[in-house]
């Protein structure tokens, strides 16, 4: 009774927070960009020194880059929604274990569907239409119970027991080709290469690449990346660390072959006190990025431009990165939200980022964003999330 009631208060909470809501336009947003950084840095606590250099054109600076608003800034609508995972319970003994509310694997979008998987094996999915549930679609996919799931080859696949089954016409198969993941997610797949990694904060962090022809694992340092794109005949590999006053990295990698060997008996292993990393001394990359005080969590492309979501001084806003100028192109949602361990992928027209908040629910998802063309939508499990 109590289980029902809980669910039932989550529903009457979610109609409230359902309906889309259009955010402030972007000049209210961008005025409030620059009154926190003229508040934040409107003096020096170690020379008393009032700064009133804050303008748009010059919002911050450090020795890596420099910050300010574009003069050609994107008017993107955005949207927010509450998504409710439908066995919704409170029967734990400590706030820690939140985390079986939230997905077990980081959702992925399949023929025009929002698919997440949560504790119980069971998926839920949701129309991109209208994010209304899709209970028929739910009911053809959970014929049987799965412990982790991604897109595989455009597929969607999922994890059985110790089997990988994708779901083609109508039914699930099983996978025969090999496969380097079993929970965790994917950052990047092309016809050559699964592209992985693994986090351990300030004590540094890997990006895998599996050759699918050879099985051959490539690896480099990236601390910890958070998306991968094709660029061209290049890898980029954007990654961020929020220890300490956080930092990030654009890695390129134009040759991969070139990248040290691993096998898969050392993926996510320690040697002699630190992770694989740092026995990487190919040095066949360089880096079109590095700066500390900033923290880019994605990167994705809009009307040909090169964006980033990017997050400055306690707050969160999509940027344009041109040389060492970074110029703020929309205020987004106008908040800080954070995140520590996301995902960036593209599904055809829709870019998804899985977002974490280990205060929440540790690893598990929590948040997404969904962009489509100029149209951006937050989507958050349960509750509003405050990250």
């Amino acid at each position: 009774m109590k289980k029902i009631f809980c669910l039932l208060i989550l529903v009457f909470y979610s109609k409230l927070t359902l309906a889309q809501k259009k955010s402030e336009g972007n000049a209210s947003g961008f005025n409030q960009i620059i009154e926190k950084f003229t508040e934040s840095l409107k003096w020096d606590p170690f020379s008393g020194r009032v700064n009133d250099s804050v303008s748009p054109q010059n919002l911050y600076e450090t020795d890596e880059f420099k910050l300010s608003i574009s003069e050609n800034p994107i008017p993107f609508d955005t949207f927010h929604k509450v998504l409710i995972n439908p066995s919704f319970t409170d029967d734990f003994e400590d706030y820690d274990d939140n985390y079986i509310n939230y997905p077990v694997s980081y959702s992925v979008i399949y023929d025009n569907r929002l698919v997440s998987l949560f504790r119980n094996g069971r998926f839920v999915c949701h129309s991109l239409k209208d994010f209304s549930r899709d209970i028929t679609f739910e009911n053809k996919l959970n014929s049987k119970k799965f412990k982790y799931h991604w897109v595989i080859n455009g597929e969607l696949g999922a994890l059985s027991g110790s089997t990988i089954y994708l779901y083609s016409n109508g039914r699930w198969i099983r996978y025969k080709e090999r496969f380097p993941l079993e929970s965790q997610p994917k950052l990047f797949e092309d016809e050559d290469y699964i592209v992985f990694n693994d986090c351990n904060g300030e004590w540094g962090g890997i990006v895998y690449f599996y050759d699918k022809e050879t099985e051959d694992i490539y690896f480099t340092e990236s601390t910890c990346s958070n998306t991968v794109i094709k660029d061209r005949t290049s890898y980029l590999v954007v990654a961020h660390m929020g220890h300490m006053m956080g930092s990030t990295s654009i890695k390129e990698i134009k040759n991969l072959g070139l990248l040290e060997k691993c096998t898969k008996s050392f993926l996510n292993k320690r040697r002699k006190g630190r992770i694989l990393n740092y026995y990487d001394d190919s040095s066949a990359f360089e880096y079109r990025f590095k700066g500390f005080e900033i923290l880019l969590f994605s990167t994705f492309e809009v009307d040909d431009r090169r964006l980033y979501l990017a997050h400055i001084n306690d707050m969160t806003f999509i940027v344009e990165l041109k040389n060492q100028r970074i110029e703020i192109v929309s205020p987004l949602f106008n908040d800080g939200f954070y995140t520590h361990t996301p995902t960036t992928k593209t599904f055809g027209p829709y870019t998804l980022i899985n977002m974490d908040y280990y205060g929440t629910a540790k690893d598990k998802e929590v948040s997404i964003l969904i962009l489509k063309g100029n149209t951006i939508t937050k989507l958050d499990w349960n509750e509003i999330q405050n990250l």
